[in-house]
């Protein structure tokens, strides 16, 4: 409960320091092109960047949000301990970092992510599986007025593990190979940069994550909500 408390507690800092962020920024700084003091380079430069902008973009999020995880088992033989036999979700913290290349709507996202995976077994005790991810995904977004852009990504993604309960009856593989999506909502307070919120939704062990006798097949599930801060270069 204690670890639940905490989660929300960082989650909901996160939206404060978004939201006190962006109001020190949210004021447009092309907003002085059209001021009659505007010199006439920087409306040149403002031009080109308009013209840029039309072709591409390159933009970076961070994130920060909570996992609900489940890890699904196919086992060889009855588990004579039970703690395999019938589990339930757990809740874990989600931090990550991507940065998108979109070509007229359309591009690629990569970066990484730290996602506490696992399983809560019978008797309440939490399982933990901690990777780091590295997604190649395919991006899309469009907006809806000027201020909100939608956007989503679809997609393999890689896991390291980092660490693994040393007590739990199973081991998993050191890589992950799994498939994601994910959609995202941001509202643009200048041009360069705004706040999100979003979820995503991970498919992991298309590579089968069990590595003893006990466990035939391991695959896990994950739903991610978060919110986090984007920047527009």
């Amino acid at each position: 409960m204690k670890s639940i408390n905490f989660y929300k507690n960082s989650f909901l800092a996160l939206i404060l320091i978004c939201f006190a962020v962006t109001s020190a920024f949210a004021g447009d700084p092309y907003e002085r092109v059209n001021s009659k003091d505007m010199k006439p380079h920087f409306k040149e430069a403002e031009k080109l960047l308009a013209k840029r902008n039309a072709l591409f973009s390159l933009d970076a999020d961070i994130k920060l949000g909570v996992g609900i995880s489940n890890t699904n088992f196919e086992l060889n033989k009855p588990d004579s301990t039970g703690q395999l036999n019938t589990t339930q979700s757990k809740v874990g913290p989600s931090v990550g970092a991507t940065l998108s290349l979109n070509f007229f709507g359309f591009g690629f996202t990569t970066g990484f992510a730290y996602g506490n995976k696992g399983f809560k077994s019978e008797n309440g005790q939490n399982t933990n599986l901690n990777y780091f991810n590295i997604p190649i995904l395919l991006y899309f977004d469009f907006n809806v007025g000027q201020k909100v852009r939608v956007e989503g990504n679809l997609g393999p993604y890689f896991g390291l593990l980092m660490s693994q309960d040393a007590n739990t009856l199973y081991k998993a593989k050191n890589f992950d190979f799994g498939l994601t999506g994910e959609l995202q909502f941001a509202y643009m307070f200048n041009k360069y940069m705004g706040v999100l919120l979003g979820g995503n939704y991970e498919y992991g062990g298309l590579n089968n994550l069990s590595n003893n006798e006990l466990v035939k097949k391991m695959t896990t599930s994950t739903i991610i909500i978060y919110t986090g801060l984007k920047f527009e270069l």
